[in-house]
């Protein structure tokens, strides 16, 4: 097999693994966890928010540690630290020895995917790197889908979680292996640049009629509203990926149908996000941004009001699709109004404001504790939504005659951009 080809399927099944096994599976894990150990709510939110945590604050580390030791090495060294992470989870009684486990997954996963591989598919497959890295982000959000339904399958048939995670300890030190004989660097790392420019970001023109620095636009009303509304999405959608099994486990019918619940969020976020990039060039991405925050609010409600598993997974779609093209269409717009040249810099400005989301977690699992249902902590993501929807609407506006220009005339190729920089940002998302 070509070394390119061997890069492309360790790099797609690292991404496809710490997605599967982390954000979008913790929930039905923790749901189980709790029972059995008897955790508060709260404490059980906390370590998921302590998950996102650790991803935000280790998102300098790919950078530096590819340049000191190779992509190679640092993309098995995020294995290792998953596997880690993993095999303390099998093991803790005491509530603060999972929070260290938390903490390693987040670390693990952003050693392993994305960044890493986006440079590394950049740098091995020049002409068709867009391409490429449009694969590659396929594949890892499969693992959303795939996820719960496998952690399900393994937790249901044994009623162990521990034994899910010792199984995905051994299977994260045989992708470290599979990472240290097939990944390979094209291009040496030299600097944190190269790294943050991979995919062609750093070729492309700033917006027509005139070039924005960072410090300037970090200031517009524009930016400032994006950021509000990320912070919303990104708080939402943690919370829900912590809560929604547990919330539907206690309509009466079990964890199982919470999983798949939890797939089909994942599967409607994927295509929605797929689907948003094209739509953006033919449509406002404003008006798109508004439709996806309307649609959250609306699942929100749903998950709030209904008593039915049926209307709950239903919920679970709208709210996936919401996600997707609201969380797209935002990046979209910072590409537009700001342009490519600083765009990079944009979103790492408006992902270390979403930092804010970690809180939910352990927010709604507060309000179960108090009221015995993750129902009110719905009502209050649903009326969070709603505010953000209400001030995209009356405040979201072009900052100015050059981003107004740019967005009457779009990059065709914005929607390969914003699929690069949205998957950096989490996962998770």
């Amino acid at each position: 097999m070509p070394r390119n080809a061997q890069v492309m399927l360790a790099a797609s099944l690292a991404f496809f693994f710490v997605t599967a096994t982390t954000f979008t599976s913790l929930g039905y894990v923790l749901y189980t966890m709790v029972a059995e150990l008897g955790w508060s709510k709260a404490s059980a939110g906390l370590s998921f928010s302590l998950l996102g945590l650790a991803c935000g604050l280790a998102s300098p580390l790919p950078p530096l540690l590819m340049k000191t030791i190779g992509t190679r090495w640092t993309m098995t060294a995020g294995c290792l630290v998953l596997a880690a992470g993993f095999l303390l989870a099998s093991v803790i009684t005491d509530l603060n020895f999972f929070f260290i486990a938390t903490a390693l997954m987040g670390i693990g996963f952003t050693l392993a995917a994305p960044s890493p591989a986006v440079y590394l598919l950049a740098t091995w497959f020049p002409r068709t790197s867009a391409r490429m890295i449009g694969f590659y982000f396929m594949i890892g959000s499969s693992g959303g889908i795939a996820g719960p339904l496998i952690v399900g399958t393994i937790v249901g048939l044994t009623g162990d979680w521990r034994l899910h995670w010792m199984v995905m300890a051994v299977c994260s030190a045989i992708l470290a292996l599979i990472c240290f004989a097939c990944i390979r660097d094209a291009v040496k790392v030299e600097n944190v640049d190269q790294v943050k420019e991979a995919g062609g970001q750093g070729e492309q023109t700033p917006a027509k009629g005139g070039a924005w620095t960072v410090r300037k636009a970090l200031f517009t009303p524009a930016f400032l509203v994006l950021a509000v509304v990320m912070t919303v999405v990104q708080m939402v959608v943690t919370s829900t990926h912590s809560i929604l099994v547990a919330h539907i486990a206690n309509l009466g019918e079990g964890a199982a149908p919470g999983a798949i619940a939890m797939s089909l969020l994942a599967f409607a976020g994927t295509g929605a996000k797929g689907m948003t990039g094209a739509v953006c060039e033919r449509i406002d991405p404003r008006r798109i941004l508004v439709l996806g925050l309307l649609l959250q609010a609306a699942a929100m409600l749903l998950l709030w009001s209904t008593p039915l598993v049926l209307v709950a997974c239903a919920a679970a779609v709208l709210f996936g699709t919401g996600w997707g093209m609201a969380w797209l269409s935002a990046h979209v717009l910072i590409l537009r109004y700001f342009g490519a040249a600083i765009a990079g810099d944009m979103v790492a400005m408006a992902t270390t404001a979403t930092t804010l989301a970690v809180l939910g977690p352990v927010g709604a699992g507060r309000i179960a504790d108090v009221t015995g249902s993750y129902a009110p902590a719905m009502l209050v993501f649903a009326i969070l939504l709603a505010c953000a929807t209400a001030i995209a609407v009356m405040f979201l506006r072009a900052p100015g005659p050059a981003s107004v220009e740019a967005e009457a005339e779009p990059n065709n190729d914005a929607a390969a951009q914003e699929a690069e920089l949205s998957a950096q940002l989490a996962p998770a998302e």
